[in-house]
């Protein structure tokens, strides 16, 4: 039987990315849509033929609803999250999933205690590209590792949009960093300390636009960087005793560029294509799953936490 979702917000990446996989999604019923704007509610809502909400409230008083996507600026997570928990309705979450770690805390603690999920939103972790790194290091297939980096990046976007206004959340650790820190938690042993961190401010704008960060595990070195104002950049780099490991694009996966990972070893030179993935479906599938059991339910909570927690490291540090 499917679950019953809502979309809560409309923008851009809801209608061109989540919109067609929750529609695509063999165990998932769009069973309706809200967003402050009437004018574009009105029409996703014919579109997709589902239901919608003039106000917040009448949606979460509504008991058909299993579930509600959040996709509203990050700095609305935090209080639209705790609505949606205390309605008694699973929160799946666009990442980040809070401001900050105090705040993750607390709707962590929530659902807790209604015994709801809470899904953050890393679509990348889902991807066949994602599991066949992993595999390859768990097999050590490039021997034992000895430095990875991370690296998400992109040019500017209008100076209008919320991930330049600090009281909507923006800034490039929670909206590019995340990425980079989610990728390191879910394909290493978190036993590492933090050893530098950077964020920039450039000049025109009041949140940090760039950052990076080192870990040092067991003479590993884990790079991490992102940022607003370059380059296109999304990639993934291991160096191990045997070889190198490359796969890009690692992160979002743009249509015009093929997924792919690139493997030096004993002088020679392969790479390994991926075909066409969805990595949306296959991310809300899997929180589809979760919520029907407990260990995964808990097993999401903790990497919230520690995603959250690894952040505020971040932010600490940079002003030792």
């Amino acid at each position: 039987m499917k679950i019953n979702l809502v979309l809560w917000g409309l923008g851009r990446h809801s209608i061109n990315k989540i919109l067609p996989a929750i529609k695509k999604s063999k165990k998932i019923n769009l069973y309706g849509l809200f967003t402050r704007n009437q004018q574009i509610l009105s029409k996703q809502s014919k579109k997709f033929s589902c239901k919608c909400w003039k106000n917040y409230k009448s949606m979460l008083s509504d008991n058909k609803i299993d579930v509600i996507y959040l996709a509203t600026p990050i700095g609305l997570h935090y209080k639209q999250g705790k609505q949606i928990l205390k309605s008694g309705k699973h929160l799946w979450s666009e990442k980040s999933l809070a401001s900050n770690y105090k705040e993750v805390r607390d709707l962590v603690k929530i659902a807790k205690k209604k015994k709801l999920s809470i899904c953050e939103s890393f679509m990348h972790l889902y991807h066949p590209i994602f599991k066949k790194v992993k595999h390859l290091i768990e097999k050590k297939y490039v021997g034992e590792t000895t430095s990875v980096k991370f690296n998400f990046s992109c040019p500017h976007m209008k100076k209008s949009d919320w991930r330049y206004n600090k009281k909507l959340g923006g800034g490039g650790l929670l909206d590019l960093g995340c990425y980079t820190v989610s990728s390191y938690l879910n394909l290493f042993k978190m036993n590492s300390k933090l050893y530098y961190a950077n964020l920039k401010k450039d000049k025109f704008f009041d949140v940090d636009t760039s950052g990076s960060s080192i870990f040092i595990s067991n003479n590993v070195l884990f790079s991490l960087n992102w940022g607003f104002g370059y380059l296109y950049e999304n990639n993934l780099r291991i160096i191990g005793t045997k070889g190198i490991i490359i796969a890009k694009p690692f992160f979002s996966k743009p249509l015009n560029l093929i997924p792919e990972i690139k493997i030096y070893k004993n002088k020679r030179y392969k790479k390994i294509f991926f075909p066409n993935t969805n990595q949306f479906i296959r991310m809300l599938d899997n929180f589809s799953d979760t919520i029907q059991n407990r260990n995964k339910i808990n097993d999401h909570l903790q990497k919230c936490l520690l995603q959250s927690k690894i952040i505020n490291e971040i932010r600490l540090k940079k002003n030792d």
